[in-house]
């Protein structure tokens, strides 16, 4: 798996168990149980590729490239997948 998704199902698996006492650990589960976190983190990862207008208007914001608007929309998109991409690829 890679780091990214591996990140977020530790964290979704921590945000659902919190309130456990003692809260299981992510080392403490059985491999099934990480792959079943790991499998809706990458879920998660894959949801978020198609960006929203807000989010392509504050990467415009950000990214102050000089080129035709459409262009800049499209640059901004570009990145953001490229770096959505980047987190499913097994490192």
């Amino acid at each position: 798996m890679t780091y990214m998704i591996d990140k977020i199902a530790r964290a979704m698996h921590a945000s659902v168990n919190g309130h456990v006492q003692p809260p299981p650990t992510w080392d403490n589960q059985s491999e099934q149980s990480q792959n079943y976190w790991r499998i809706g983190a990458r879920a998660a990862i894959v949801a978020m590729r198609e960006p929203s207008d807000m989010m392509i208007a504050e990467g415009h914001y950000i990214v102050d490239v000089p080129c035709a608007p459409d262009e800049e929309v499209a640059n901004v998109i570009d990145i953001w997948e490229a770096m959505i991409d980047a987190a499913l690829v097994d490192e």
